[in-house]
C-alpha cells in the first residue's frame, strides 16, 4: 500500500464511481481499476461493491477512509514543513474553532499570531463538538479549541481543559418572563425557544425539563448559528440557552436577563483537543500556546471585572 494507491481510493470513495474518479485525478479508468484490485490484494478485502450506477464502499472501506485521509494529510503537512527554511514558522496550520468561541477570543488571538508570525497560514475551520471530532479524525485539522459537552471523548483523541464555560437560559428584558424572579417551568416550557441544532444541545435542554417531572419544550427554531439565536433571544420573542460570555456586555447594559432556572447555569469545562500519538508540528504547537495565553488573559480579565 502507498501514497499513489490512497489517493486513488479516496477519490473513488468520494466520486462513488471509478469513471468519474478516473477524471477527477486524472487517470485513465483501466489503470485505476487496476489500482483498487491491487491495493484490495495487498489488504485481503474487498473495499467496494461494483454495480452498474458506480462504487459502493463496503465496511472495510468505510474504515480505510479515514485513516487514508488522515495519513494523505500529514504527508501533505510533511512536504510543506521539509520545503520551509530551518528557524522561522512558517507553512500553513489547521485550526477547528467551536462556534461559541468563534468571537472575541479566537478573533483576538488569530489576529495576534499572524502579527507574530507572518509567513503563516491559518485555516480555520467553525463547527461543533461533533463537527470537529470529525475533522481531527480525518486530519483536515490538526488542533481544536472547543467546549467539551457531556459526551464521551473518542479512545483516539486527549483533551487539555483550560478554561470553564457557563452557559445560562436568557431572555430579552423586555421578555414577560424576565419579570419572575423564578419563573414557573410551565411558563418556561411554552415560551418560544431558540437553540443550537445539536444533538447534545436538545439533550441539556430536556434534562433541564424532565428532572422536574415536566415535558420538555421543542424549539420552535433550531440554528447552527449562536449569533443568531443570541439575536433572536434579544429580540424579545425568544428565550435560549446561550454561553454567558457571548452576552457578557448585555448583562452590563441591562439589554438581556438571566432567568433563575434549576439547573442552571451548566458548567462545561473547555480547552485543546488533538490526536493521541500524532506528530505536533511547530507551527500547530506555537498556535496552541497563542490560545493557551488568549485564555489565561480573558480569565484575568473576567476576574478583574469582577472584582471592580
Amino acid at each position: 500500500m502507498d501514497i499513489r494507491q490512497l489517493k486513488h481510493f479516496v477519490a473513488v470513495f468520494e466520486q462513488r464511481n471509478l469513471s468519474k474518479a478516473a477524471e477527477a485525478i486524472p487517470l485513465s479508468q483501466p489503470a485505476l481499476t487496476r489500482s483498487m484490485k491491487t491495493l484490495e490484494d495487498q489488504l485481503g478485502v474487498e473495499l467496494f461493491e461494483r454495480h452498474a450506477r458506480g462504487a459502493t464502499p463496503t465496511a472495510a472501506g468505510e474504515r480505510l477512509y479515514h485513516h487514508a485521509k488522515s495519513i494523505l494529510a500529514e504527508c501533505a503537512r510533511a512536504r510543506r514543513d521539509a520545503q520551509q527554511p530551518v528557524g522561522e514558522l512558517a507553512g500553513s496550520v489547521a485550526l477547528g474553532v467551536g462556534a461559541l468561541f468563534a468571537t472575541r477570543i479566537i478573533d483576538d488571538m488569530i489576529g495576534r499570531f499572524c502579527s507574530r508570525h507572518p509567513k503563516v497560514r491559518v485555516h480555520l475551520q467553525q463547527g461543533y463538538f461533533e463537527d470537529l471530532i470529525n475533522a481531527l479524525d480525518l486530519g483536515q485539522i490538526e488542533v481544536a479549541f472547543s467546549n467539551f459537552p457531556l459526551l464521551a471523548l473518542p479512545d483516539s483523541m486527549e483533551f487539555e481543559p483550560l478554561v470553564q464555560v457557563y452557559t445560562s437560559v436568557f431572555a430579552a428584558s423586555s421578555h414577560p418572563l424576565a419579570e419572575h424572579e423564578e419563573p414557573p417551568l410551565e411558563k418556561l416550557r411554552d415560551a418560544r425557544w431558540a437553540s443550537v441544532d445539536q444533538p447534545h444541545a436538545l439533550e441539556v435542554l430536556d434534562s433541564l425539563f424532565i428532572s422536574a417531572g415536566i415535558a420538555a419544550p421543542r424549539p420552535a427554531l433550531q440554528a447552527n448559528s449562536l449569533t443568531l439565536i443570541k439575536s433572536l433571544v434579544m429580540s424579545g420573542g425568544f428565550v435560549g440557552l446561550i454561553p454567558d460570555h457571548l452576552v457578557r456586555q448585555e448583562l452590563a447594559e441591562g439589554t438581556v436577563t438571566r432567568l433563575n432556572v434549576p439547573g442552571v447555569p451548566l458548567i462545561r469545562s473547555a480547552g485543546l483537543i488533538t490526536r493521541k500519538e500524532a506528530f505536533q508540528r511547530p507551527v500547530a504547537n506555537a498556535l496552541a500556546e497563542e490560545i493557551r495565553q488568549s485564555i489565561a488573559l480573558e480569565v484575568d480579565e473576567v476576574k478583574a471585572a469582577g472584582n471592580a
